[in-house]
């Protein structure tokens, strides 16, 4: 399973209330689909992906995890290398 699946698959499970596919440029925090709750979930995931804590408070939330795009490019510029 890819990592976008993978994310896809997680805010699904989070139960926001999405009916069918999520797109890679669907607004997640400024429509409303992830609350405060979905949103601390993302970023223990996010977290996990990256092998590191993150500190929402670092960067500008909104506009860098808007998206499911946003958020794996996220991931990718902050990975450890294995």
């Amino acid at each position: 399973m890819s990592l976008r699946d993978q994310l896809v698959a997680a805010i699904h499970g989070w139960d926001v209330g999405l009916a069918g596919d999520l797109g890679d440029d669907v607004s997640l925090i400024r429509s409303g689909i992830l609350d405060s709750v979905a949103l601390f979930n993302l970023v223990l995931w996010v977290e996990r992906q990256i092998g590191r804590p993150v500190d929402p408070t670092s960067f500008d939330l909104v506009n860098e995890w808007d998206t499911v795009d946003g958020v794996l490019r996220f991931i990718e510029q902050r990975r450890l290398p294995p």
